[in-house]
């Protein structure tokens, strides 16, 4: 890595982009930092490594700038103007930002900027969150995967040759890499949660309507990524705050309860019980060295006065194809949407998997919504013993970065174990719990609904007690 040391602060550039939002913050109050030179250490970095690894896309560097100016005179003034005020973030192509270009991950749309911000973009930039860039992700984010018509592939900052996994693959990949503290993302079945277990991040999945966003969604929901579960909490304060526009989001809860995430008491499990679930009866068969792994961290928990029982099979009924009849009929109403002569750029994988659904019936589709229905109280039934629960974010290791996913004939396969909380709409958050063959292993660990700060501290608790060293590649 480039040591360029910076002349005002003596700080090494590299020094710079390892340090977190919450770290930002302080030494911007403390004048030790400005968010100027923070700005530009993470435009460096991004100029540094994107090429490798496709994360970030439409970077915008001057108008940034002068935002961080802005900023830098705030802080010298003493009179910030949120809590995120010049702390560079980035978001991911889904979610809409005046200025910047709109792809949804697909060559299929002309890139033309957009003309208003989405909720979650409207509340980073009101609380001073300085938006550079936009993050790569795959067609329509019907991939748990890093594959793009528009972007092409998305790898691995920890291994280049290995996948990121998807929806939210360049959100993952650069926080991890270095080029912004922050970023958002967006998680249908695990858009958030994977790309944060393969890239060794924090990502969360909000209680579903606690974060505003457009178009409203019963399955989508926009969600935090950081290196740590503090700076999680730290935008999570931002991102809960209201907009009238998302008819669907619920009542604001306390933002600032987000803030304090980092004074959770260590005894916070004493008298809890957690569920540790491994077998979801539907899916990918998951890799036993993962189960291994994950296993191991039964001992952190019950160090930390928690009782672990081990959760019985989830799903009574396999809901995958009840499920792909939903996803499906979403992702062909959007192809549909685009001129005919564009339809052709979609990525082939996602246009010929989506028209499936041409050959289902009305009777067939509402037949699987109600399965669906079935899938949520049989989950809801199996959790309900237990205050929390925690299992592996995912099925594999790791897969190729230029595949569509592990099981490309069936390319959800490896998300079993997320798709459950988009489904009843519960809070679950993925952290990094180990390594193998130099890779991050994630820990997903979920709630009951809205409670999205048991969650949060739930894994505070647990990044503080894993005795795990992230030597980030940064």
């Amino acid at each position: 890595m480039r040591q360029r040391e910076d002349v005002r602060t003596g700080m090494l550039l590299g020094d710079i982009v390892s340090l977190g939002a919450n770290q930002l913050v302080k030494a911007f109050s403390r004048h030790e930092l400005s968010p100027v030179e923070a700005l530009m250490a993470h435009i460096d970095q991004c100029g540094k490594t994107n090429t490798e690894i496709n994360a970030v896309f439409a970077l915008r560097p001057e108008h940034a700038l002068s935002q961080a100016k802005q900023s830098e005179h705030r802080w010298m003034e003493g009179r910030p103007c949120g809590p995120l005020d010049g702390v560079p973030v980035l978001l991911k192509d889904s979610i809409k930002c005046i200025g910047f270009d709109y792809y949804h991950g697909s060559a299929g749309y002309s890139g033309a900027p957009a003309t208003a911000d989405a909720p979650p973009a409207a509340r980073i930039k009101s609380n001073g969150g300085i938006v550079f860039a936009k993050t790569t992700m795959p067609d329509f984010g019907m991939l748990a995967a890093g594959v793009s018509s528009v972007f092409g592939v998305v790898r691995n900052p920890w291994n280049t040759a290995v996948n990121t996994g998807g929806s939210s693959a360049g959100s993952g990949a650069a926080v991890a890499a270095g080029f912004a503290p922050l970023a958002v993302g967006t998680d249908i079945a695990g858009s958030v949660r994977l790309p944060a277990a393969l890239c060794g991040v924090v990502g969360m999945k909000p209680s579903r309507g606690r974060i505003p966003h457009l178009q409203p969604s019963p399955i989508r929901s926009a969600g935090p990524i950081a290196r740590t579960v503090e700076d999680v909490g730290l935008l999570m304060s931002v991102l809960v705050q209201p907009d009238a526009r998302d008819y669907e989001s619920v009542p604001p809860c306390d933002g600032d309860a987000f803030l304090t995430i980092s004074d959770t008491p260590a005894d916070c499990l004493l008298g809890k019980t957690i569920g540790l679930m491994l077998d979801m009866g539907f899916g990918q068969e998951p890799e036993r060295r993962v189960l291994d792994v994950v296993r191991d961290t039964v001992r952190v928990f019950e160090g930390l006065g928690a009782k672990v029982e081990m959760v019985p099979t989830v799903a009574r009924r396999d809901p995958m194809p009840a499920l792909y009849a939903l996803v499906k009929s979403r992702a062909y109403y959007e192809l549909m949407s685009l001129p005919e002569d564009a339809r052709p750029k979609v990525l082939p994988h996602i246009s010929k998997w989506c028209r499936e659904i041409e050959d289902m019936s009305a009777h067939a589709l509402s037949t699987a919504l109600f399965r669906l229905e079935e899938f949520k109280a049989d989950v809801t039934e199996a959790l309900t013993p237990y205050d929390y629960v925690i299992s592996p974010a995912l099925t594999v290791m790791s897969f190729p970065a230029e595949d569509v996913g592990p099981i490309p004939d069936d390319h959800f396969a490896h998300c079993s174990y997320q798709i459950p909380f988009n489904q009843i709409g519960a809070p679950a958050l993925t952290i990094c719990c180990g390594f193998m063959d130099g890779l991050p292993v994630g820990l997903q660990i979920v709630g009951k609904r809205y409670d999205d700060l048991g969650v949060l501290r739930v894994a505070q608790v647990y990044e503080q007690s894993r005795n795990l060293e992230m030597n980030w590649p940064i």
